[in-house]
């Protein structure tokens, strides 16, 4: 019998795994498709994946986080629980493909290129709408998750490789972003299926008017959330140029690798906290959440300080000196790491707690004071404005849910241990910088100060090792 911790650390090593691969995997495919699309280009490409993102959303409707949260709670009931929101994701899914055709078509007749990327990319909520990830994350079989997001991403980087040579490919390279994900689907589809059940759709209308009663907040959350995340590249479109949406969206790639991870210790972390909630035991929610946020600190601060220190050498690697400008806002970006970290704890918890109204009201007023200060900082800044507004915008975030979170539970923080980690990660990023050496070089070096210090300082302690231990035991065992 695992304990809440290696619960939650097999869980995150899955997901970890998985978002590593494809994240490295798609960031490949990425800095090939600049260089053979152009900058421009890509920017158009880019801004299609946005847009179509906020759609998928949209149908969602907060869908999957109720749907994860529904089959941690309840592993008897998995069957009607897929059967519901997989039902309720296409019917959604079909409209939002005729409202993205509809925009596609009205507001891109002058952009005859744009227009047909957001056509194409159309298909794109159908496909997601069998994405099973969230059941899989509820039933805690994040290894099917790790095998079809690697499937995706390498299938959309070897036809990136083998088949898109210029920008005259562009439509080319959204089909294979389409064939990668409806391959994984395929995948997952299976595996539900001789796992659980076979997956039936009911349109039924009280049926499916129920399951997306029920999941509405979150949608609106997700809805919002996904709203104000989109403000640069929005912004950037109207009042800068595709080149620049290029070069935000390439640095946010860089950037968003790390939102991923912590993202997904929200999701690892789901499961684990679920329990505590079910047994309405405020003493081991408040032990959980204050360990989660310790653990996402000594996670936040030395991907800062050290991603900081590596960030020239890092886009000169993978780029070339041509994109340098992507440097300076990968610098400006990466401090938004802690909060989006913070808020990703806090969004898990309240998810499990079914504060609605607290995650709809944090994602409001950020949103509300992310879109006036994205607006006038890229109108007077443009670029560099676009970075600051998400620093700004997760800062927002990150405030409001420690506020609505402080109402239910009371979270413990430990300062000396996060001054002894600020501490770690400080030293770590000045001789990182000092050293001046070339990329992979520099972060073993960051690796082994900041593990160094962190051996000093105390700030992994010798009951989180042992947890470690224990887990790997049980993984050889079996």
């Amino acid at each position: 019998m695992l304990s809440n911790k290696q619960r939650f650390i097999k869980n995150l090593t899955f997901l970890f795994s998985s978002r590593i691969l494809s994240a490295i995997l798609t960031l490949v495919a990425n800095i090939y498709l600049i260089e053979r699309l152009g900058s421009s280009i890509f920017g158009e490409f880019a801004f299609g994946v946005t847009l179509v993102g906020y759609f998928i959303s949209i149908a969602d409707t907060g869908l999957s986080p109720f749907g994860e949260t529904a089959v941690a709670k309840n592993k008897s009931n998995i069957a009607e629980i897929i059967t519901n929101i997989s039902s309720a994701r296409l019917l959604l899914s079909f409209i939002s493909f005729i409202i993205i055709i509809s925009i596609g078509l009205i507001f891109f007749q002058d952009a005859p290129r744009q227009k047909n990327i957001i056509i194409a990319f159309s298909l794109l909520p159908l496909i997601y709408s069998f994405n099973f990830s969230w059941a899989l994350r509820g039933m805690e079989k994040n290894h099917v998750i790790l095998f079809t997001n690697f499937i995706n991403s390498l299938l959309f980087l070897l036809g990136i490789l083998l088949i898109v040579k210029n920008f005259n490919w562009y439509l080319t390279a959204v089909l294979l972003y389409l064939a990668g994900n409806l391959t994984a689907v395929l995948i997952q589809t299976n595996y539900i299926e001789k796992t659980v059940k076979k997956i039936k759709i009911n349109f039924a209308f009280n049926a499916v008017k129920k399951t997306v009663k029920n999941s509405l907040p979150f949608g609106i959350f997700s809805w919002v959330s996904i709203l104000y995340i989109s403000y640069p590249i929005i912004f950037l479109k109207i009042f800068n140029n595709n080149k620049n949406i290029g070069y935000y969206y390439i640095t946010y790639k860089i950037i968003g690798f790390i939102f991923m991870m912590l993202n997904l210790t929200g999701n690892a972390f789901i499961p684990v906290i679920s329990d505590a909630v079910k047994e309405k035991d405020k003493i081991k929610e408040s032990k959980l959440l204050s360990e989660f946020i310790r653990f996402i600190y000594t996670f936040s601060l030395p991907a800062i300080f050290g991603g900081y220190a590596i960030s020239s050498a890092l886009i000169i690697e993978l780029f070339g000196i041509k994109l340098i400008t992507a440097a300076g806002l990968l610098r400006i970006m990466i401090w938004s790491i802690l909060p989006v970290g913070i808020s990703s704890a806090l969004i898990s918890y309240l998810m499990v707690k079914n504060a609605r109204k607290y995650l709809v009201k944090s994602a409001s007023f950020a949103s509300l004071g992310g879109f006036i200060f994205a607006f006038f900082f890229i109108k007077y800044y443009g670029l560099k404005g676009a970075a600051y507004s998400l620093i700004f915008i997760e800062l927002l975030m990150a405030g409001s849910l420690l506020y609505f979170t402080h109402k239910t539970v009371k979270i413990k923080f430990d300062t000396i241990n996060f001054i002894k980690v600020l501490l770690s990660s400080l030293i770590m990023g000045f001789i990182v910088i000092e050293s001046r050496q070339k990329l992979i070089l520099s972060i073993i070096i960051g690796m082994f100060v900041y593990a160094m210090f962190s051996l000093i300082l105390k700030t992994i302690g010798k009951k989180d090792i042992m947890e470690i231990k224990k887990l790997l035991t049980v993984k050889k065992a079996r």
